[in-house]
């Protein structure tokens, strides 16, 4: 392999720390490889004294595979020592090349008495975890509200007090528990408290050098200089347009008071919140003569500057004293939280301990423990000649501190990229990177050097420029943590990558008036946008394509296109159908979806409302779903009835105050759930769940549905959760809700594998993060005008590695609970690093492109965004962004001239790199057609008349000449054929039964089990007997008759067949059929089959008189209810539960299986190779056997 003279830097330089920034697509993995390989084989180093790390399994395993396959490489070569290479190569199995957490885990067991820790340890689960967490928290909360004195308060009191709703406590379980989650990935956590503590007790001096002095002068400088340049925008066009003399003025003396307000920043806080008050924005003075546009664009850039100060001057209502003061009194409740929180650690420990089970955080903890014995230290350091970590940007403090004490002080290789930093929701801190990446970048350090690979050998000219394009107008140290400098940048490092593809824009706009089609205008909006993407996808699909891999052309196929989307949440099942319903392949894992999916939503809103009736969301859920069967007409019935107070009093009422049909389906629905109610009181979890799946119907019901396998496998996975939880010491249904919710909030994995495999030639959806380190040739980014997730605002505290502990101010006396100083800024910094994560993962999302990357977006008003867009682009507007589509927008649109702006009334506009669309919702969903088509088509209207003429002549008139074998199916039953045969319903129409059995969610009551019903389970249950105990007790009628009595009460306790089915079986009707002369003979049998699946080809014209014509055989599909061996031929068994009456009677059911029976005959006979004897009707109910000729 040819490497560029970085990456040769990065292979080859020794004796230094050496930090590589690797670029998108640069190459990494191979160069580590690389590196690894030198080392072993030039420099005779054993794998035994490398060290490489990284944060997940399959990289590591996918990490040893490369390394072995290039040592593997190195065999072939003559002038290399065979006989240590192949050494190296046994080794590699225990080679230390594996996670952080293997890592930890080995260090932990091999210095187990240092940590305190049992070797034989083992790693504990997520489910049980969590169970250990919640069972740790509720133990812990019982003891503190027993040591509450009737008339006092206790600390703890004090916190319920103040962090709890009316309804219960969950709010401060909560928040112990992200306290918990939080302090485990400081190295120092008690060092971390009790700093974090003493910031609440400052002083005005001192609250300018502490992290929130610091954080809130940048914020407020950020905000002041962007109302500045606001203005100044505003008063530039003043001066550049006539009539603009006296708004000039008037802006002249606002930005000249919000500039004092900047100066006396640098006075203090005090000097700067009275300039800022003092800030009065006058009415402004347009002119009427004056250009309208223009005035109206002055007008909104003084309007949006005025809203940032008058939006500042909200914030900073407070003085400094009385801020500080606030701060103040809530230092005695932080210091509670702090010390609940250690209880419940030790609570949580001891839960751990009793099971001998360790989390991650243990693993890491108990390593940094045990390296902080400097002999410990220094034997594992001189064990490690080389030390290396992969994707360096995700470590965080904790990992860094481990790191620290087993490295030399020139052995440490790290390689990463922080522009795909995107984990901080795991805690991951991309700082970490950043700062070594400044302090390694000093020429003057000896022992440190940073290398940065820029080349990318992923894709081509036109997805790097359209990168390039977006960064380098976005990504700041403000806002992405990093400069998108020249060594930020990307460079292409393919040397043949085809034609230039430009990187395309498509943005919808979702507005609707009279005049929008009422489909369009009712469509969702995300439906909007996949059913644009599929047809996008189906307009590319089976063209050529350039590809990079091969240097050639080739057909696009699905397999090579990736769909992203920031996340699957409400969206992801919703382009799968779309894709499917228009023929599209796609492979979509639900992950995050699975909490959200329609199947578990339903359950858990049935358990909440089992738990608790009078809870409205979700009685109505339950009740308008086919477990509760209500219409909305009936619904709005019950609101109609009473309109005031909760829906829960609404349906009570109605229930009892009407005697009308929907009054007794609502007690008959309340029955039901009290009855569900008390037999969740008295049975364990998983099986009070799986009951409510067969009550319900509701397992059966979802299984046919689309999708039904995967809403089937969700079920099951509950009911496995559900078997987890009853193994705890936590009981009840209240308890295990609660369960599934912490899941849920803590996103813990509960999805089963994907139905359909990934191998497949599919489109791929998925997330963002799911798809780094993957590639598509081509990328459809999705979603890009979904606003960005801003949740921490709700939370009561805050906690931040560098900004402490920021919560609300609660004033209990008052009942006043409002955002402290330290929470605002707080806040502040969080949506900051948050914005610079989105616009990480907007990079990552952007670099999976090969060849093509489509951007998609929809927005409600195109004109206020295109405004927007075309701003100057500063930090304040791009940290006002609402999606990634303003973002891209911004570095495209940037201080466009309004004549640039006017092609967009052509619905197109072209720039360098991008070529960017807009669309209505109707035009979106319009048949695209390509520059190609419309040509082919120009060329066709141009071709002569008459040839045209007698080509279209000829098309409309052929006929396919096997018309009627089209209606005839591939496959059918045999009941359909025989159907056909008889001429008993219309080809394709299916019979309609007398009666038909209603699934259980359907019904108000209990109802009679029908004919067929019972057929059934007798029949179920002479399949399932076992002939062998049959064959012991033949002859001896007290023990069989006690045989089938076992044996029926075996499928009851194995849940096989329903207690009231089982009950209608008759065992006399079974004793009899095996006491007969043919029981015998089957029994007698050394080959019986039961239950023969089959598929044979048939040709129809044998049964089927008008597909005399038909070529292609026709596949019919069946089952053999019995046959066995006798005398080297079969005895076919047809078991029927029919009966007649006289002797016409009996011949008419002769002639009605007659057909059946023979194709069954056949087929087995031809499957097998054995002829068949004898094809019996064995009538079970009236206890005949009736022989049928061919």
């Amino acid at each position: 392999m040819k490497w560029t003279e970085d990456q040769l830097r990065a292979i080859e330089t020794r004796k230094k720390n050496l930090l590589v920034s690797a670029a998108a697509g640069s190459g990494k993995t191979a160069l580590l490889i690389e590196r690894i390989r030198r080392i072993v084989v030039e420099e005779k180093t054993s794998v035994d004294a490398l060290l490489v790390l990284t944060f997940t399994r399959s990289a590591a395993a996918e990490m040893k595979e490369r390394l072995s396959a290039a040592l593997m490489a190195e065999l072939e070569r003559e002038d290399v020592d065979s006989d240590f290479v192949i050494a190296q190569i046994s080794r590699l199995g225990a080679a230390s090349i594996s996670t952080l957490h293997a890592f930890c885990s080995r260090l932990v067991k091999d210095y187990f008495q240092e940590g305190g820790i049992d070797p034989e340890f083992k790693l504990g689960n997520e489910t049980e975890l969590s169970i250990m967490v919640q069972e740790a928290l509720e133990t812990l909360f019982e003891e503190k509200y027993q040591e509450i004195p009737e008339d006092g308060e206790t600390p703890f009191s004090r916190l319920v007090d103040m962090f709890t709703s009316n309804r219960d406590d969950r709010e401060l379980k909560s928040l112990v528990e992200n306290f918990h989650y939080f302090l485990v990935t400081q190295p120092d956590s008690e060092k971390w408290c009790a700093r974090a503590l003493s910031y609440f007790g400052m002083d005005a001096r001192d609250f300018w050098k502490s992290p929130w002095g610091r954080e809130l002068d940048s914020l407020i400088r950020t905000d002041m200089e962007g109302a500045y340049e606001l203005l100044e925008s505003a008063y530039a066009l003043c001066r550049d347009y006539e009539g603009f003399e006296k708004t000039a003025a008037q802006l002249q003396e606002d930005f000249f008071a919000v500039g004092l307000a900047i100066d006396a920043l640098e006075e203090g806080y005090d000097d700067f919140r009275k300039a800022l008050s003092g800030i009065r924005f006058a009415r402004y003075s347009g002119n009427k003569k004056a250009d309208a546009e223009t005035s109206d664009h002055i007008k909104d850039l003084r309007n949006e500057a005025k809203g940032i100060i008058q939006g500042l001057q909200k914030r900073l209502n407070l003085d400094l004293s009385e801020a500080l003061a606030q701060l103040s009194e809530m230092q005695g409740p932080m210091e509670d939280l702090v010390a609940l929180t250690r209880d419940f650690q030790k609570k949580y420990q001891l839960k751990k301990a009793e099971k001998n089970l360790l989390d991650f955080n243990d693993l890491e903890q108990s390593t940094l423990r045990i390296l902080q014995n400097p002999a410990i230290a220094a034997e594992v350091r001189e064990q490690y000649e080389y030390v290396f970590l992969d994707e360096y940007q995700d470590t965080n403090d904790m990992q860094e501190a481990i790191i620290r004490r087993i490295v030399r002080e020139d052995n440490y290789f790290m390689v990463g990229d922080v522009k795909q930093s995107i984990y901080r929701f795991r805690l991951a801190d991309p700082t970490i990177f950043i700062g070594k990446y400044h302090r390694f970048g000093q020429e003057t350090d000896a022992l440190n050097d940073l290398i940065t690979l820029s080349q990318n050998f992923r894709s081509c000219q036109g997805v790097v420029d359209g990168v390039n394009t977006v960064f380098e107008a976005i990504m700041s140290p403000e806002l992405g943590e990093i400069e998108y400098d020249e060594r930020a940048r990307l460079y292409k490092g393919l040397d043949n990558d085809g034609p230039y593809v430009k990187t395309q824009v498509h943005v919808i706009e979702n507005k609707t008036d009279e005049d929008t089609d009422p489909m369009v205008g009712e469509m969702p909006a995300v439906e909007l946008e996949a059913r644009f993407i599929a047809r996008e996808i189906q307009s590319r699909v089976g063209k050529p394509i350039f590809d990079t891999k091969t240097g050639q052309e080739r057909l696009l196929q699905y397999r090579d296109i990736g769909v992203l989307m920031r996340s699957v949440a409400g969206r992801g099942d919703v382009y799968a159908k779309i894709f499917s319903e228009l023929g599209i392949p796609a492979y979509f894992d639900g992950g995050e979806q699975y909490y959200e999916s329609m199947e578990i939503g339903v359950v858990m809103n049935l358990l909440d409302l089992i738990d608790n009736h009078h809870q409205d969301l979700p009685l109505l859920s339950v009740m308008t779903s086919p477990i509760g069967g209500f219409n909305t007409e009936a619904c709005t019935e019950i609101r109609l009835f009473q309109k005031e107070g909760s829906y829960y009093a609404a349906a009570e009422k109605y229930r009892d105050a009407r005697e009308d049909a929907l009054a007794a389906k609502l007690k008959a629905f309340y029955k039901r759930l009290d009855a569900w109610q008390w037999d969740s009181r008295v049975m364990d979890i998983e099986d009070f769940l799986w009951k409510l799946y067969l009550d319900t119907g509701y397992y059966h019901f979802v299984g046919a549905l689309p999708g039904g396998e995967q809403r089937q496998s969700n079920l099951r996975v509950l009911l496995k959760r559900a078997g987890d939880y009853k193994r705890s010491t936590l009981r009840g249904l209240f308890y295990f809700i609660r369960f599934i919710e912490r899941m849920k909030k803590h996103k813990y994995d509960m999805s089963p594998p994907g139905v359909l495999s990934e191998s497949e030639n599919v489109v791929r959806i998925m997330t963002i993060h799911k798809s780094k380190g993957l590639e598509f040739p081509v990328v459809f980014l999705s979603g890009t005008g979904k606003l960005f997730n801003k949740r921490t605002r709700n939370r009561d505290i805050l906690f931040h590695k560098d900004l402490g502990i920021c919560p609300d101010y609660v004033n209990l006396a008052l009942r006043a609970k409002m955002p402290t100083l330290a929470k605002n800024i707080c806040l502040e910094k969080n949506e900051l690093e948050t914005l610079s994560e989105e616009m990480r993962l907007l990079y990552v999302a952007m670099t999976r492109a090969r060849e093509s990357l489509v951007v998609v977006g929809m927005v409600k008003n195109l004109e206020s965004k295109l405004a927007a867009w075309s701003g100057p682009g500063d930090l304040y507007h791009l940290k006002k962004a609402g999606g990634l589509l303003d973002w891209i927008m911004q570095a495209l649109l940037r201080n466009s001239a309004p004549e640039i702006l006017e092609e967009e009334k052509r619905r197109r506009l072209s720039l360098p790199s991008y070529d960017v669309y807009f669309y209505t919702a109707e035009q979106s969903l319009k048949h695209h057609v390509s520059e190609d088509t419309v040509g082919e088509l120009i060329e066709e209207a141009q071709a002569p008349p008459e040839a045209m003429w007698q080509e279209v002549c000829r098309r409309l008139s052929y006929r396919y000449p096997f018309e009627k074998q089209q209606e005839l199916p591939g496959k059918m039953t045999v009941t359909e054929v025989k159907r056909l045969r008889t001429q008993a319903e219309a080809l394709g129409v299916p019979e309609i039964p007398e009666r038909v059995a209603l699934p259980s969610f359907m019904m108000a009551d209990a109802r009679e089990i029908t004919g067929a019903e019972k057929g059934t389970a007798l029949h179920f249950m002479m399949q399932n007997l076992p002939l062998h105990k049959l064959r012991a007790v033949a002859m001896d009628t007290e023990a069989f008759e006690r045989l089938l009595e076992e044996e029926r009460q075996r499928l009851i306790d194995e849940e096989l067949l329903l207690p009231e089915l089982a009950e209608t079986i008759d065992l006399e009707i079974i004793r009899g059929f095996f006491q007969s002369e043919l029981g015998r003979r089957m029994l007698a049998a050394d080959r019986v089959r039961r239950e023969v699946p089959f598929n044979y080809q048939y040709d129809p014209r044998k049964v089927l008189p008008d597909w005399q014509n038909a070529e292609a055989p026709l596949v019919v599909q069946g089952m053999i209810d019995c046959c066995f061996e006798e005398n080297g031929k079969w005895i076919l068994l047809d078991y029927k539960t029919d009966r007649y009456f006289g002797e016409a009677g009996r011949q008419r059911l002769i002639d009605q299986y007659r057909l059946q029976i023979n194709f069954y005959a056949e087929a087995l006979a031809n499957l097998t190779g054995m002829p068949v004897a004898e094809r019996i009707l064995c009538l079970v109910a009236i206890g005949e056997q009736i022989k049928v000729d061919r």
